[in-house]
């Protein structure tokens, strides 16, 4: 009688423990299937956190160079046809102006070797746009505007758009005497409105300079200022000078691809 209790009592025991360890391994096999999901989904988010701080990582490099070149207008631009090229370089002003390649400053904002080559171009863009500015004045040439492109294969190359300093009478100066007379007689009424016009009469010195502008562009500075002394210029294209002067001047703002 008591071996057929102590064979009940170890069938029950068996059939326990067997089922017990069957739980604990069912439990540790979704334990470890959780584990395995969650890592997972971490992976997912890692990548998608590194890639979001990837893209970003351009605009605030570019955000940085134009705080560290403050007296340089950096535009971002991918040219397709030599004239949008030229509508931009007819729509910048003064000799501090540099487009580069959106494929070009993205490396720059991942490797400290190019920036460094292109951040000197960028750098002695103003300085370069003075020498010129300097060196044409001597050739009976005024330049009106100067500025460095850096195309998405990495070459770099100059601009300016100039006009003959003798060709006719200078119409913006006419306007811009005129303009100051009206002033004259309106400053007692408005102080800000004598602000405005005066910045609307330069920007109609720039366009009616541009009418009788001429372009040039070059692989190096020198060249370019050749090519002024030596009248290789290109006339700026009629088209363009009517979308020029049928927009504003509103700088970096202008799309100058449309």
């Amino acid at each position: 009688m008591s071996m057929e209790i102590n064979s009940a009592y170890s069938s029950v025991y068996e059939s326990t423990y067997t089922a017990k360890k069957s739980e604990t391994e069912k439990q540790q096999t979704v334990s470890k299937n959780s584990a395995d999901k969650t890592k997972q989904a971490g992976s997912v988010k890692n990548a998608y956190e590194t890639k979001t701080s990837a893209s970003q990582t351009t605009d605030e490099y570019l955000r940085a160079l134009r705080q560290k070149y403050s007296n340089v207008n950096i535009t971002v631009a991918d040219f397709s046809s030599e004239k949008q090229r030229k509508s931009y370089s007819l729509g910048c002003s003064g000799y501090n102006n540099v487009a580069i390649s959106s494929s070009v400053l993205e490396k720059m904002a991942s490797d400290s070797v190019t920036a460094a080559k292109y951040e000197k171009v960028i750098a002695d863009t103003p300085k370069l746009g003075e020498e010129s500015k300097k060196h044409l004045e001597a050739e009976g040439v005024e330049l009106v505007s100067y500025g460095t492109v850096i195309d998405k294969n990495g070459k770099v190359t100059y601009w300016g758009v100039g006009r003959s300093l003798d060709a006719v009478e200078n119409l913006g100066t006419v306007y811009k005497e005129k303009v100051q007379k009206q002033l004259e007689e309106k400053r007692a009424k408005k102080k800000e409105e004598e602000k405005n016009q005066e910045q609307k009469a330069e920007k109609i010195i720039i366009k009616e300079k541009q009418q009788e502008a001429r372009i040039a562009i070059a692989e190096t500075k020198e060249e370019l200022l050749n090519k002024f002394k030596t009248n290789e210029t290109d006339e700026i294209p009629t088209d363009i000078k009517e979308e020029i002067l049928a927009k504003e001047n509103t700088g970096g703002n202008v799309d100058y691809l449309a």
